[in-house]
């Protein structure tokens, strides 16, 4: 469970950039709209898997493009920051990163387990 969410949040991060809760325009959102393949890295704490998985992108509003329950808020704002939480039940993580052109890459933090990691995304 703890690896679906933090797939999840890895993903949602490469597929937007957004900072903060930042009130997005249509025209600028609409860069970053698609589909993107996320691979995380697990780099401290006690999540030791990697994990690929797919996002999309809508009026700049990040979704999970799998299977799984998982929940996204967030998206990526004009100048492509974004910020993310995804959550899986009780599980939650929180990434951040930055979209330019057709690739992304950031950092993603989950307080339980607590671990933390990177990850990179490309657009579909």
């Amino acid at each position: 469970m703890t690896a679906l969410l933090h797939r999840a949040a890895l993903a949602a991060i490469a597929a937007a950039t957004v900072a903060g809760a930042a009130t997005l325009p249509a025209a600028a959102a609409s860069t970053h709209d698609g589909t993107w393949s996320v691979k995380t890295s697990a780099e401290t704490g006690q999540c030791a898997t990697n994990y690929e998985l797919k996002l999309a992108v809508k009026n700049g509003k990040v979704s999970y493009a799998g299977m799984w329950p998982v929940k996204a808020k967030g998206g990526v704002n004009a100048v492509g920051l974004i910020n993310m939480d995804i959550s899986h039940g009780s599980r939650r993580v929180t990434a951040t990163g930055l979209v330019r052109g057709d690739s992304a890459s950031g950092d993603w933090t989950s307080p339980q387990p607590a671990c933390s990691g990177s990850w990179v995304a490309r657009r579909a």
